[in-house]
């Protein structure tokens, strides 16, 4: 029960840590996307994409970021992953596989570590977030490559390689 309780306690943090690093950021990793978020009721898979495509996005321009030395400007982008993976477990409904989507089934039948790594990614990201907020750079690029190991370890293991065209 304390762990129910802590999450949606986690849910606000996280909120109010994006919506305070709204204010003067910018970022453009959503730009690429539909103006409309798909509906998540009616078209989970469309949603789910949108909301990973979304992340691999954030992180994306967050590593340009870094690379770059402008540690201050990867703040929205950190939060926005750090938010996103929050949505993880729920984005995956047993059963929601389509020849769109690129998870593998292996998500459902190994759902605890799929969850673990979710978690282990939400974790890892707000702690960036905090690291950006502080200002550290050494600090800030040791834990974006956690937050990155951490998509990595859950890419390689649940989900399909992209299809060659």
């Amino acid at each position: 029960m304390a762990a129910n309780m802590r999450r949606p306690l986690f849910l606000y943090v996280v909120v109010g840590l994006l919506l305070g690093s709204l204010s003067g950021s910018q970022s453009s990793a959503h730009e690429e996307h539909p103006a409309h978020l798909p509906d998540e009721k009616k078209d989970m898979i469309g949603f789910r994409a949108y909301l990973m495509e979304n992340m691999g996005d954030n992180a994306k321009e967050l590593n340009d970021k870094l690379k770059a030395g402008n540690v201050a400007a990867a703040k929205l982008n950190a939060h926005a992953i750090a938010l996103h993976a929050t949505r993880i477990p729920d984005l995956f409904p047993a059963g929601s596989l389509s020849g769109k989507s690129r998870a593998r089934e292996e998500i459902w039948q190994q759902w605890d570590d799929f969850v673990k790594i979710s978690q282990t990614l939400r974790d890892e990201a707000m702690r960036l977030g905090v690291a950006v907020a502080n200002g550290n750079a050494e600090a800030v690029n040791a834990q974006a490559r956690k937050v990155f190991g951490a998509c990595k370890s859950c890419h390689d293991k649940f989900r399909k390689p992209e299809e060659k065209q």
